[in-house]
């Protein structure tokens, strides 16, 4: 017994199923019950089952089943929850099954909208009905889990009987995967799966140390058939352990013990599983229907190079982490430092197989190890080169092996297990709070509006907006993105799901949208408790792609989801206001730039110390565009005075105006920034007979006080040529 097991009166062997068993329930709090991968098309095998007395759903090119393509699946998992099912009323089924039309799918750049459902009670879970029979579903696949970890801990100790480090390296690196914790508490076969492959592996490697024993064949042999019947990843076995026993029988000289093997996994397969591909010869003509579910839910034709070029960065996240619906990573550095890991050990198993070399036993359970992750991830890619399917948790039936091979390779290079075995812990306990629980909270219950929300007033039907909370009005640009907390107070439970949109705007057209239901994608309008205010957070992201040079300002609005028209808001002074707008700033789309075409007349002249004139033309006979460089960034109402006099312009004498077109900046001086450039245009009103050629005189303004910026020339304007409209229009 080392010092550890001492301390806590349990062995390894119990401890580390034990943590993980616990690490487990917090994972199946956190995650709701079809925020896995293909658990609810899971679970609509188990309903089908359950509806029609035990028999098996059939594939067909109708997606109208809640089954989808999971239909092609072996049914051993799915025979095993019916009962849990059957036991447990779920009449509420179809009430409970809220599915969210604007979910977000695989994307997990995109912020909201990620659950697949609506819950009414996220957290804590709720326990009653269809909930609490997917709960004692989800808690035995967990249980299926646990075994999983004890099986994998049981086969390092068969490669290492002395090395209690060994066994918590290797442990540790499927117990304390967050992605497999998280698979762990869903429904879905891999799980079953995943712990029939730990115990073959298990027991294929005691039959390496021990040599051929009947009972233990039998029990290979068992286990082999039921993972046939429980995913068809078990091939992978079936070819490893026939070569595994091949091998042995030449060593030992043991033909019997090989034939003893050989004809238990036969006898097993014909008596355990053996009907259900018969079934698939009678409805599909081929072995394992694979083919006709890839005819009728989407086939593909790729290659391996562009399968690695294009999915193998989601594919070696989504072993690791990657929770809901593919759309919640983990931080960025939990991936690299898994790949260092993963290339060190890679790096380590050479150091090992070199000093090993001689030793024929180490030798062979390294190709035994390396043959089931060969010939599962061979399986793998030959799926995905199909069709659509590229997750790591598909390599979940052959953890123990992965996990074997990483533990190898660190071990030969002397690292200590509790280095990254603790670490591991540490980050999966910490996961479920930080990346799952937050996306499907609903919006928090407010008993009083902070100091800082500004307060407001707008109705849409009985939905009032009380105060808000958005950033000082600020410059904005491509790749931005704005916080945004509303206030809102309903009146009463709507009929119909309201969505929200957020958008953008500048003077003609939107930059960036959220269109959404209230949380973010997780509690619908029709679900609200009336006079509760709701504190709802989004984050508008402005798109890399936007373009833009005008002020900005946030448009707020609700419309029936999902055809009906806008609803107008009541303002605070109770007028019916076409929409709700909130000033944010301005949008520069990037680092502006307004250059004077080459038939411009170049000037420098420098209007205070903010601003020069680069250049000026007329574009049309009536119409004055200037040229300007920000020197120095100004606040306040700037604005382009622009004037023509019937003659030149004298201090102190009388002066008649004949046309005036004053312009203010697209974007205030105040969100430019020094160096950059902008245009004013000034187009006037040219009275008709006008004959002769006018002089032109531009300023500064500040429009609130009428202070103007120093130039050397009288009240501050600027000259220019004179100019024949008349003759410009002609």
């Amino acid at each position: 017994m080392n010092r550890l097991e001492g301390i806590t009166g349990l062995p390894f062997q119990w401890l580390l199923p034990l943590i993980f068993f616990c690490l487990g329930l917090i994972y199946l709090y956190a995650s709701p019950n079809f925020e896995s991968p293909d658990s609810i098309y899971h679970l609509g095998v188990i309903k089908w089952i359950a509806e029609h007395d035990g028999a098996l759903p059939v594939q067909s090119p109708d997606h109208d089943h809640l089954y989808e393509q999971e239909a092609s699946q072996p049914p051993l998992y799915y025979l095993l929850m019916t009962p849990i099912w059957l036991s447990v009323d779920t009449e509420d089924f179809d009430e409970f099954y809220y599915r969210n039309p604007l979910v977000n799918l695989g994307h997990h750049w995109r912020l909201g909208n990620r659950n697949l459902v609506f819950y009414k009670q996220p957290h804590p879970p709720d326990l009653t009905g269809t909930s609490r029979a997917i709960y004692i579903m989800r808690l035995v696949t967990l249980g299926m889990a646990t075994v999983t970890i004890a099986a994998v801990y049981q086969s390092a100790r068969a490669i290492r009987p002395d090395s209690v480090g060994f066994a918590v390296l290797t442990t540790g690196f499927v117990a304390f995967n967050p992605q497999f914790l998280f698979i762990s508490t869903s429904v879905s076969n891999d799980n079953l799966a995943a712990m029939l492959g730990a115990l073959i592996t298990w027991q294929l490697l005691v039959m390496l140390r021990e040599g051929f024993q009947t009972r233990r064949s039998l029990l290979l042999a068992a286990f082999i058939a039921l993972m046939t019947l429980a995913k068809l990843s078990a091939m992978a076995f079936v070819v490893t352990v026939a070569l595994a026993g091949v091998w042995l029988a030449l060593r030992k000289r043991a033909l019997r013990g090989l034939v003893i093997l050989g004809g238990s996994m036969l006898l097993c397969w014909l008596v355990i599983a053996s009907w259900w591909y018969w079934r698939n010869l009678m409805l599909y003509q081929e072995l394992f229907g694979t083919q006709m579910m890839i005819a009728n839910f989407g086939g593909r034709s790729t290659t391996i190079p562009r399968l690695i070029a294009e999915e193998f960065e989601g594919f070696r996240r989504s072993y690791w982490g990657l929770f809901g619906w593919f759309t919640n990573l983990t931080n960025e550095f939990h991936y690299v430092a898994m790949d260092a890991l993963t290339a060190l050990a890679l790096a380590g198993l050479v150091v090992y197989l070199l000093k090993n070399r001689k030793k024929s036993y180490e030798l062979t359970v390294c190709c035994v190890l390396g043959a089931i992750v060969s010939v599962g991830m061979a399986m793998v890619i030959w799926f995905t080169l199909q069709t659509t399917a590229s997750q790591g948790r598909l390599l979940f039936p052959y953890s123990a092996a992965i996990s074997l091979l990483l533990a190898l390779g660190l071990t030969a290079l002397r690292i200590p297990a509790g280095l990254i075995a603790l670490p591991m812990f540490a980050f999966a306990a910490i996961v479920p709070f930080v990346y799952i629980v937050p996306h499907y909270d609903h919006p928090p219950r407010v008993e009083n509006l902070p100091e800082t929300a500004v307060r407001t007033f707008a109705r849409w039907q009985d939905i009032t907006l009380i105060a808000h909370e958005v950033p000082p009005q600020q410059r904005w640009m491509a790749g931005d993105a704005i916080p945004i907390t509303f206030y809102w107070r309903p009146l009463a439970q709507s009929d119909v799901p309201l969505a929200l949109f957020i958008s953008l705007i500048d003077r003609d057209k939107a930059i960036a949208t959220i269109d959404t239901f209230p949380g973010w994608g997780t509690l619908p309008t029709t679900w609200w408790q009336p006079d509760t205010i709701y504190r709802d957070e989004y984050i508008l992201e402005i798109p890399e792609s936007a373009k833009g040079f005008s002020l900005v300002q946030l448009q707020i609005g609700w419309y029936p989801f999902p055809y009906g028209s806008n609803i107008r808001p009541v303002l605070e002074d109770g007028a019916l206001g076409l929409t709700y707008t909130i000033p944010v700033g301005a949008f520069v789309g990037e680092s502006h730039s307004e250059i004077a075409p080459e038939d411009a007349t170049r000037t420098d002249t420098l209007f205070g110390d903010s601003i020069s004139l680069d250049a000026f033309r007329f574009a049309r006979g009536d119409t004055l565009e200037l040229y300007w460089r920000l020197q120095k960034r100004l606040s306040g109402d700037w604005r382009v005075l622009a004037i023509v006099f019937a003659e030149e312009f004298q201090l102190g004498q009388a002066f008649e105006v004949l046309m005036q077109a004053d312009s203010a900046p697209k974007v205030p001086l105040v969100y430019l920034d020094e160096g950059e450039t902008l245009r004013t245009s000034h187009r006037f009103e040219v009275p008709e007979n006008l004959e002769d050629a006018y002089p032109i005189y531009v300023a500064w303004y500040n429009f609130d006080t009428g202070e103007r910026l120093a130039i050397p020339h009288p009240e501050n304007m600027l000259k220019l040529p004179a100019f024949n409209f008349a003759s410009a229009a002609k």
